[in-house]
C-alpha cells in the first residue's frame, strides 16, 4: 500500500493522510470490543467531495476496500473493518452554508450538530432534522448513515462518493436550479443512502431543511414503577401532545445529575441564558441542584413547544394530566430545561466513575413498548450480572409515533483510545489505568444478545444496524432480495464497508 499511500498524499497532503499504528487503530474501533476486527490500512481526510471522489478513484485502482467514518461513536461495528481497508475520516468536511430565507442548509458530512446549531442560533433557526445527545462530537453524516435518532424526514438531499470515485446527487442537491429546497421531485432517491451505515457510498455532504425556534415548556413526574411510566408516555405520544419524551429508571435517573463541577457549571449558564429573567434563571439553577436530591424513582421528563408560550403550556397541560391519572408525582422539571438549553455534551461515553459503556436498543411501536419493557426486565433478572459488577440502567424516550427503549451496561474495565479521545485530561488521569476485565464483556455480549432478542419479540426495529443487528433475516425474501440488488448495483465489487448491513450473529 505504500505507492497508494504515496498518491494520496499529493493528491490530499501529508497532514492528511496518516499510516501509523495509532491512527490506524483509532481508526477501526467504536465503542466496544469486536473479535475479527482489522485495523486500518491508511486513514485519509479528504476537505471536498471533489477531493473524497479523486481519492476514491486511486484507492479503486489499487482495488482496496473503503470504510466511511465520522467521530466513530456507534457501539454495532459500522465502522470496524473486518478487512484491511482505507477508512476515509470525513471530520474535515465541516463547510456549513445557511440559506435562512428559504430554511435549508448545506453541511459538510463531518459537521457536527453542536457547530451547526451554533452557527444556526444567530438566524434564529434549528435543525428540523433530530440530532443525538452525542452531538458534540457526532455527525451530521454519521447520523444520516446511522438512521439516528429517528426519521430522517429533516434531510432533503445528499452528496455520495461511490466505491469507484463517482458522485451521486440526490434530491435537493442533484437539481440544478437554485435555490435547492425540495428533496422529492421525483423518486425519493435520498432515501436509498441514508441508514446504510456506509455500505452504499460515502456522504459528503447533506441538504438540511431548518426551523424556527419555537416557545417550549416543561415538566416532569416520577413514577413508582416503570409500567406505570410506560403507560404515561405512550398515551401521552399517541395525542402527539409533546414535541419529545424522555424517560430513565431509577438508576440512571441518579446517575444523570452526577456531573463535574465544570459541566455543571455549563449547564446552569446555559439554562439561566434560556430563561429570559434573572428570576427564572434562580429558579431553573437551583431546580437543577435539587434534581440531584430527588427520591430514585423511574422519571418522565417533557418538552412542549408552540407558536407561543400558552401553547407549549397547553401541551404540557394536557399530558399532565394523562401522568397524573397514571401515578406520575410532578417534580422540578430541571433535566428537559437542561437539555433543551444544553442538548449536546459528551463524557467519553463512560460513566460518573469512567466505568465502560455499551447500550443495546430497540425502536418499539407504541403498542408494544410497555409489554416489552416488562419483559426486559424479567430477562435481565435472569443474568449473571451482578456478580461481575455490571450494572445496567435505561434510557427510554420517544420523538413521535414509536418509543425507543435503551438498556445500558456500565462496568469498570480498561478503556480504549477511542475513549480517551473524548476525556478531558483530568479525566485521562483519573480512568486511563484500569485493568482490562474481558470476563464482563463477555457476559455483556450474551447480555445484548438476550435483551436484542426481547425487543425482537415484540416487533422492535434498530437504527444504526452495522454489523450487529439482523436487517436481511428480518425483510420479506423480494424486500432483502431488493436490497442486496441495489448494493450490487451501486458497488459491483464489494469494496464499500464490507459487511455492512449484513449483521444478525450479535457477536
Amino acid at each position: 500500500m505504500s505507492d497508494l499511500a504515496t498518491a494520496l498524499r499529493g493528491l490530499l497532503g501529508e497532514a492528511h493522510v496518516a499510516t501509523d499504528e495509532a491512527a490506524r487503530a483509532l481508526a477501526a474501533a467504536d465503542l466496544f470490543e469486536w473479535p475479527g476486527a482489522a485495523p486500518a490500512l491508511l486513514v485519509i481526510r479528504p476537505g471536498s467531495t471533489a477531493e473524497c471522489a479523486a481519492a476514491l478513484r486511486l484507492v479503486a485502482q489499487h482495488g482496496a476496500p473503503v470504510v466511511p467514518r465520522g467521530a466513530g461513536l456507534s457501539y454495532t461495528a459500522g465502522v470496524v473493518p473486518t478487512v484491511p481497508a482505507v477508512v476515509v475520516d470525513t471530520t474535515r468536511l465541516d463547510a456549513i452554508s445557511i440559506d435562512a430565507a428559504n430554511l435549508t442548509a448545506i453541511v459538510g458530512a463531518g459537521t457536527t450538530w453542536q457547530a451547526l446549531a451554533e452557527a444556526l442560533a444567530p438566524h434564529g433557526l434549528r435543525s428540523a432534522q433530530a440530532s443525538p445527545i452525542s452531538g458534540a462530537a457526532s455527525t451530521v453524516g454519521g447520523v444520516a448513515a446511522q438512521n439516528l435518532p429517528g426519521s430522517m424526514d429533516g434531510i432533503i438531499g445528499l452528496s455520495v462518493v461511490l466505491a469507484d470515485g463517482s458522485v451521486a446527487r440526490t434530491g435537493a442537491l442533484a437539481m440544478r436550479d437554485e435555490p435547492r429546497f425540495w428533496r422529492n421531485m421525483g423518486p425519493d432517491l435520498t432515501g436509498l443512502f441514508l441508514g446504510d451505515c456506509g455500505a452504499f457510498g460515502v456522504k459528503t455532504e447533506v441538504a438540511l431543511r431548518l426551523a424556527p425556534e419555537r416557545e417550549a415548556a416543561f415538566a416532569s413526574f416520577a413514577f413508582e414503577d416503570g409500567g406505570a411510566m410506560m403507560g404515561a408516555l405512550v398515551a401521552i405520544a399517541q395525542k402527539g401532545l409533546v414535541a419529545r419524551a424522555l424517560a430513565m429508571d431509577p438508576v440512571r435517573g441518579k446517575s444523570a445529575t452526577k456531573v463535574e463541577a465544570g459541566e455543571a457549571l455549563r449547564t446552569a449558564a446555559a439554562v439561566a441564558a434560556r430563561a429570559g429573567s434573572v428570576m427564572q434563571a434562580m429558579r431553573d439553577v437551583a431546580g437543577l441542584a435539587r434534581a440531584k436530591l430527588a427520591d430514585p424513582a423511574w422519571t418522565l421528563h417533557l418538552t412542549a413547544e408552540g407558536v407561543s408560550s400558552p401553547a407549549a403550556e397547553a401541551g404540557i397541560a394536557a399530558a399532565r394530566a394523562i401522568a397524573q391519572a397514571a401515578g406520575g408525582r410532578e417534580t422540578e422539571a430541571a433535566i428537559p430545561r437542561a437539555l433543551r438549553a444544553r442538548p449536546y455534551s459528551i463524557r467519553g461515553f463512560v460513566g460518573p466513575e469512567g466505568e465502560r459503556w455499551v447500550p443495546v436498543h430497540g425502536m418499539l411501536p407504541l403498542g408494544t413498548a410497555r409489554a416489552c419493557l416488562h419483559a426486559l426486565e424479567t430477562r435481565l433478572a435472569t443474568l449473571p450480572l451482578a456478580e461481575h459488577g455490571i450494572s445496567v440502567s435505561h434510557i427510554i424516550s420517544s420523538l413521535g409515533a414509536y418509543v425507543t427503549i435503551e438498556p445500558m451496561f456500565y462496568w469498570r474495565d480498561a478503556l480504549d483510545p477511542l475513549h480517551m479521545k473524548h476525556l478531558t485530561e483530568k479525566n485521562r488521569a483519573r480512568f486511563g489505568a484500569f485493568p482490562a476485565n474481558t470476563a464482563a464483556r463477555d457476559v455483556i455480549r450474551d447480555a445484548r444478545k438476550a435483551l436484542g432478542a426481547v425487543m425482537d419479540a415484540h416487533g422492535a426495529v434498530h437504527a444504526q444496524i452495522g454489523r450487529y443487528y439482523a436487517l436481511a433475516d428480518r425483510m420479506l425474501p423480494d424486500g432483502a432480495a431488493l436490497l442486496r440488488q441495489v448494493k450490487a448495483m451501486l458497488d459491483p465489487e464489494g469494496r464499500m464497508n464490507p459487511g455492512a448491513l449484513q449483521g444478525g450473529d450479535r457477536p
